[in-house]
């Protein structure tokens, strides 16, 4: 057990990146202090500081990463920035939470995972939904066999409306709109909690729907640079023999936004609302538990960073997920964006 607080440094202080300033302040500064953050936007930068007022406010991630020294790298920017500034704080000697979309292609990917095992360095997704009680729940439900086997899986991310509050709608920072920035939550907890498989083949399709819908809603300047898909399908194999179909949709006003409904041999999962059935002798029995933690997304966030920070200042490696996970998430995202665009099945 290290005596020492964890030193944190948060590259990023958008709605996200709040969200990490929160709740590390919440831990106390005997377990983890935040020693600077960076940010572009003066505002963001004042939000930060009075959550934390002893940190240092900075503008440039670089000079941040080189006048610190720090055990974690928060990276809370758009994906056309996290190679970059990921690679960066690796080779400063901290491990990294970086959040989704992790890469904007599968390039990157190894690129940045590669220089993460030369280094001796630790990299997470912030799939934060993983560390919600029922996903936990339903990943270990799986893992023992109880349902049987995953067979069919449908998952998706919607929002009634594209999500304004940042620059997800414009292809050259985000590197893809309503999956790579919404349908992704459920993506990955759904492949998780279906066992972590590798995906064999994609056909897929995407258009975009804005401004015939929704168009009205956003400022001009949103109206203007708006060049992502908004509406999302896709047909995805795995090597376990199951089967998903993916929906995103940012015209859409079904709630809740990320979910999946899992088929097993012996069952059915639904992550929200949170129900487990089984076939019993050919009845249907309802085995949903009762769980008593809160089951909210901030306090998954929370969950997430209590776990890496914790497991630093103890000295225990990552475990939520490994390398082959982020590359077939990777991997899966870039073949459906192909499969998309050829229009034609894409054989992984």
């Amino acid at each position: 057990m290290i005596d020492q607080p964890i030193h944190v440094g948060v590259i990023g202080c958008g709605a996200q990146g709040q969200n990490h300033l929160r709740v590390i302040r919440e831990l106390g500064t005997e377990v983890a202090v935040v020693s600077a953050f960076c940010d572009l936007n003066t505002e963001r930068l004042q939000n930060a500081k009075e959550l934390w007022p002893q940190a240092q406010a900075m503008d440039d991630f670089e000079h941040m990463l080189a006048s610190n020294s720090f055990d974690l790298v928060i990276v809370a920017t758009m994906p056309n920035t996290h190679a970059q500034m990921t690679l960066a704080a690796l080779e400063s000697g901290a491990d990294v939470l970086c959040e989704k979309p992790f890469m904007r292609n599968l390039e990157e990917a190894e690129t940045v995972l590669e220089a993460a095992e030369k280094l001796g360095r630790q990299v997470q997704l912030g799939t934060n939904m993983r560390y919600m009680p029922t996903s936990r729940y339903l990943h270990n439900l799986v893992a023992s066999g109880e349902v049987g086997t995953p067979v069919f899986c449908k998952a998706w991310g919607c929002h009634v409306n594209p999500p304004w509050w940042g620059p997800h709608y414009y292809l050259e920072s985000s590197a893809g709109g309503v999956l790579a920035s919404t349908l992704i939550h459920a993506l990955d907890l759904s492949i998780w909690v279906g066992g972590s498989p590798n995906p064999v083949s994609v056909s897929a399709s995407m258009r975009r729907l804005f401004p015939e819908k929704r168009g009205t809603l956003p400022p001009p300047e949103v109206k203007a640079r708006f060049n992502t898909e908004d509406l999302f399908t896709a047909l995805v194999r795995f090597d376990n023999g199951s089967t998903y179909v993916l929906e995103g949709n940012w015209c859409d006003d079904r709630p809740p936004p990320h979910c999946f409904e899992m088929i097993t041999t012996k069952g059915k999962l639904n992550s929200e609302p949170f129900t487990v059935t089984v076939d019993e002798n050919g009845q249907i029995v309802d085995k949903t538990p009762i769980l008593q933690e809160n089951n909210g997304w901030g306090e998954s966030i929370r969950n997430q960073d209590i776990d890496v920070i914790q497991r630093l200042r103890e000295g225990r490696p990552w475990s939520m997920q490994d390398h082959r996970q982020l590359l077939n998430l990777q991997k899966l995202i870039a073949g459906c964006y192909k499969s998309a665009k050829t229009e034609r099945e894409i054989v992984f």
